[in-house]
């Protein structure tokens, strides 16, 4: 059961970041859609501590509408497992074979979109970055990841 509220709790994130990632995209206002201003979203935010070029910043944008359908594709298979989970388990139904069925097919969606962005990380990372900023994003994902760990440690105490 855990797992299952692990894989949820993952899926969740993966699909608001979709959601977040096209609602920028048609914005055209806000969000990673836009580079400049303060620091719109978490690309922004990235573009800004790594002080890309209008070049670099070009050269990210490119890679990822080249990757945006394969990303699109899988947020929507994600998606529809979602709604099928909703299906199986409505009004407090529970069939542990349909759950983990469907759960084991969101983990594997889950872990081609996880591909697909350390994919485009690497090739972000090794095409576009100069060495300095290469070492800046190897801080910023640390400091990502120790916070992910605060974040967890909290939850465990039982704080909020």
């Amino acid at each position: 059961m855990k797992r299952i509220m692990i894989w949820s709790g993952v899926a969740l994130l993966l699909i608001a970041t979709g959601i977040i990632v096209a609602r920028a995209d048609g914005s055209g206002r806000r969000g990673w859609g836009r580079w400049g201003g303060r620091h719109h979203g978490p690309l922004g935010y990235v573009a800004h501590e790594l002080n890309l070029s209008n070049a670099q910043k070009s050269q990210v944008k490119s890679m990822w509408k080249a990757e945006r359908p394969t990303v699109a594709s899988l947020l929507r298979e994600l998606a529809s497992e979602g709604k099928e989970m909703v299906s199986v388990t409505a009004q407090g139904s529970f069939d542990d074979g349909k759950v983990q069925a469907i759960a084991a097919r969101q983990g594997a969606t889950i872990a081609k979109l996880l591909v697909e962005k350390e994919r485009l990380k690497s090739k972000i990372y090794t095409t576009v970055l100069n060495p300095e900023q290469r070492t800046k994003a190897d801080e910023l994902q640390m400091k990502w990841h120790s916070g992910l760990d605060h974040v967890a440690a909290r939850i465990e105490s039982g704080g909020e």
